[in-house]
């Protein structure tokens, strides 16, 4: 039996490194497949509202692709059951898939009538517990444009629009999430009047880039994360990404929030979109009635003109070699209304 280290991996099934000369059994070989089958398989079927990163894995990808090994059987280089070769497949394609660098020996296959040195056997289990510890994060996404809505009106208040991103089913919605998916918008003002607030809000939408929806968390190049992700969406919205503008604009801003279709079977996200302008310029003093509150103060609420354009992004998870194939949801983004 195995007389190496124990390997685990949180919420998995801990695996023994061995020493030259152990007998590999098949309960051995079948922890490490059990972890390889959890990340390749169907997603955990977990309630949203909690995150939890010990019970979210699965990447939806059909499972191991060699079956578990017999009680007191052999291991084999090649077979459907019990074979090594087929399991250092999948760790290879589970290692292009996310960009982790293959040990010594994993990428090698094993070869009818050849042995498997220790080596080989326990830089296969440091691989698998690689690839769990990064699996939520591809080794390259496919940033694109769902769907847009524009508003060519001029505002001084506030614009909001909602958009639905629809999975083919549950299974397909978490494992989007799980293999590093993410959705949201991006933003922009363009033309119009040459104001300070116009030029304002055109560089705030610019600095946030893209407000997304990770599977435990927000993402945008600056502004504000709210620390919520996928797996805390419930049924209300909630508030996942805030970009403030700056300067005397600072108290303007933009915010996505997130709510899904159902807790318990996922399959349609709605995100919606604030662009909220409470500046107004002019010093406050009171009117001729000297109280506050009337609509008389010296107050001017400088309106925004020109283009604003709200994209419905989605950022896939590439293959990167490994066969893998996730697809992106499709996406609708409603009618830009406000004043």
């Amino acid at each position: 039996m195995p007389s190496g280290s124990s390997y685990t991996v949180s919420g998995g099934t801990t695996m023994t490194g061995v020493a030259a000369g152990d007998v590999i059994e098949d309960g051995d070989f079948n922890n490490m497949r059990t972890n390889v089958n959890t990340l390749m398989g169907t997603a955990a079927d977990v309630t949203t509202g909690t995150y939890t990163a010990s019970n979210t894995f699965g990447w939806g990808q059909g499972g191991a692709g060699v079956n578990a090994a017999s009680a007191g059987g052999l291991i084999y280089a090649d077979n459907a059951t019990g074979g090594f070769k087929r399991l250092q497949d999948d760790i290879q394609a589970m290692c292009a898939f996310l960009g982790v660098s293959v040990r010594s020996g994993v990428g090698s296959d094993v070869a009818d009538g050849g042995g498997i040195s220790a080596t080989t056997w326990t830089n296969s289990m440091l691989n698998v517990q690689d690839c769990w510890n990064a699996r939520f994060s591809p080794a390259s996404r496919t940033g694109a444009t769902g769907n847009s809505s524009t508003y060519t009106s001029a505002w001084a208040n506030s614009l909001t629009a909602e958009a639905t991103y629809t999975f083919g089913s549950e299974a397909a919605c978490r494992g989007y999430f799980n293999g590093g998916g993410r959705i949201g918008f991006s933003a922009s003002r363009a033309g119009g009047s040459s104001t300070t607030q116009n030029t304002n809000w055109t560089d705030t939408l610019s600095a946030m880039g893209e407000a997304l929806l990770l599977h435990d968390t927000g993402s945008g190049s600056s502004g504000t994360n709210a620390g919520i992700g996928f797996y805390e969406l419930t049924t209300s919205y909630q508030t996942i990404w805030t970009k403030f503008g700056s300067g005397s604009y600072a108290s303007n801003f933009f915010k996505l929030e997130a709510k899904i279709n159902s807790t318990s079977n996922p399959t349609i996200i709605t995100c919606k979109a604030t662009f909220s302008d409470p500046h107004a310029e002019g010093s406050g003093a009171l009117g001729p009635d000297g109280v506050a509150g009337t609509g008389d103060e010296d107050y001017n609420n400088d309106g925004i003109d020109g283009t604003i354009t709200l994209n419905g992004r989605t950022s896939t998870p590439d293959a990167s070699g490994s066969g893998f194939s996730f697809s992106a949801p499709a996406v609708s983004v409603g009618t830009i209304s406000g004043s």
